[in-house]
């Protein structure tokens, strides 16, 4: 009762595959039965799984020392013995199973392997023939042939072989395309082209054999018929759509691509789109040529139609927010944002998009709570701590708590002592609280050593000193800042006007003041200022 019930679940588990538990089921059989050549050959056969050559060997021997007649025990051992480089046992054996079997084909298939093993090429060729003389023409047996020829060196004999598959199935496309390949495999190029362009008079819709014509006149440096051949090729229903998304990503690995090639190859993304509107594989391709074209539209729409069957794929996802956060679409952002978070909650980045769009769409309190958690989640030294830092000072500026404000600031400066964009918005804000305008001023000071010619930064060392009193060098520097404006910013030239005003030139204030109009984004002290002509705070 015990032997049956572990051979059955032996059994049951080998069928499953499960060959650990398989194994020792078996091995608690062999403990009642260590003759029966069932479990020996069983133990050897999951052996060979494993690829434990000696131990499926040892199991295989045993095996055939009780029952050396069972041509399931000998085909296992052929096998084994060949894979142990004992081609004479294993020659030995498949003679054993021919007799037995003399119309099992693969018997010989077998024979002849192991001579290939061995590197009996010649003996294997002799096989392969008597194959052919008692089944007839097979197309396995020819392409071992040519490929033992080629190794031979005798490319003649080779083309011979498929010569006469193409005769003897002359309604075969697959054969002649084998030809074809064979011929270019060879260096024989004008007759690999003449292989498929007779294909193609019979069969002009024939893709690979649109392919294999690119394949020659890729060989050939014909760059206008190896596209064209392409195109053609990709616009062949008969080619899978995984072979030419294959070939047009190994066009992309090309480190000499040109204009004129990137255009070629686009086009080429262009027709799979057509073909296959729908496929995640085609539209990821398409949307990196569209972002490198720079249309991030047509990217985005591409990228959108893979993360509806392919929403398991974050690197989708993180594209099409880099995508959302270039065209400013913070709507989008956000809703791709809170979709990809669903899929993949624990990765920090995802939250700082999050936190991004709706910072942008002044929900500040969702932005918080986004921008705290993926902080929360960030890795030690994670090249984003900057970016959360800055951007969760910024939520608390904008929810009016500046001392935690000013908190993340100087904890972004402690591990980014030259962050000069937090440095110049840290120094403003202080100024506009009129507070440790000192420490202002040395903040923004180091920003204008670093880049003199920054408008921004100019406007925000300018307003500390008129905040400090210091009108004349104020006006010092809100001239420089007006001269390296290329944006036109009502921002810095109403505080032109504001620091004119107090060294004494009113006329110039006011006439600042006006041109802010016409400019626009103004504060809301703007018109009260013009009518008065004066300062207001």
């Amino acid at each position: 009762m015990t032997y049956t019930y572990n051979l059955f679940e032996a059994d049951k588990y080998f069928s499953e595959e499960n060959y650990d538990l398989a194994e020792s089921y078996y091995l608690l059989c062999l403990n009642f039965q260590p003759e029966n050549p069932f479990l020996l050959y069983r133990l050897a056969s999951i052996s060979l799984q494993r690829k434990d050559l000696i131990s499926a060997e040892t199991y295989i021997d045993k095996c055939l020392s009780y029952n050396n007649k069972n041509e399931w025990y000998l085909y296992l051992a052929g096998n084994i013995y060949r894979l142990c480089g004992h081609f004479k046992k294993a020659e030995n054996i498949f003679f054993q199973l021919i007799s037995l079997k003399p119309d099992e084909f693969d018997f010989y298939a077998c024979l002849a392997d192991v001579y290939i093993s061995a590197g009996d090429l010649k003996k294997a060729l002799l096989t392969y023939d008597s194959i052919e003389k008692k089944f007839g023409l097979d197309e396995t047996i020819i392409l071992q042939k040519k490929n033992i020829y080629l190794k031979l060196k005798k490319p003649k004999k080779a083309e011979n072989e498929l010569l006469k598959l193409v005769s003897a199935y002359p309604d075969e496309i697959q054969f002649k395309r084998i030809l074809a390949d064979f011929y270019m495999q060879i260096g024989n190029i004008e007759k690999s082209l003449s292989v498929h362009d007779n294909i193609l008079k019979d069969n002009p819709n024939d893709g690979y054999s649109h392919l294999g014509l690119a394949a020659c006149y890729q060989i050939l440096k014909d760059e206008d018929k190896f596209y064209s051949e392409l195109t053609s090729g990709f616009s062949s229903l008969n080619v899978p759509c995984e072979v030419k998304v294959g070939i047009l990503i190994d066009l992309t690995r090309d480190s000499n691509i040109d204009a004129k090639k990137f255009e070629r190859i686009m086009k080429l993304s262009e027709v799979l789109v057509q073909y296959y509107p729908d496929d995640p594989d085609v539209n990821t391709i398409y949307a990196d040529f569209q972002m490198n074209k720079g249309d991030l539209y047509i990217a985005r729409l591409a990228l959108q139609k893979v993360v509806e069957t392919r929403k398991d794929k974050y690197a989708i996802w993180e594209q099409l927010l880099f995508i959302d956060n270039k065209m400013a679409d913070w709507n989008s952002m956000l809703n791709h944002s809170a979709e990809a978070i669903e899929y993949f909650p624990n990765i920090p980045v995802l939250y700082f998009f999050n936190g991004i769009s709706n910072f942008q769409l002044s929900r500040y309190e969702q932005a918080k709570k986004s921008l705290e958690f993926g902080y929360s989640i960030l890795p030690k030294n994670d090249q984003l701590l900057p970016d959360f830092l800055t951007f969760i000072g910024e939520v608390y500026y904008k929810l009016d708590d500046k001392e935690k404000a000013y908190s993340y600031f100087d904890k972004l400066l402690d591990a980014d002592p030259e962050n000069l964009m937090v440095m110049n918005n840290y120094s403003y804000y202080l100024s506009l609280d009129k507070a440790n305008l000192q420490k202002a001023q040395t903040m923004s000071l180091k920003t204008i050593q670093r880049e003199p010619e920054n408008a921004t930064y100019l406007d925000t060392y300018a307003w500390i000193l008129f905040e400090m009193k210091q009108y004349s060098e104020a006006l010092k520097y809100i001239k420089k800042a007006v001269d390296y404006d290329s944006t036109r910013s009502g921002v810095i030239i109403e505080h032109y006007g504001d620091i004119l005003y107090f060294n004494d030139d009113t006329d110039g204030a006011i006439e600042q003041w006006k041109r802010v109009k016409t400019i626009g984004n103004g504060s809301d002290k703007l018109d009260e200022k013009i009518v008065s002509g004066k300062y207001i705070e």
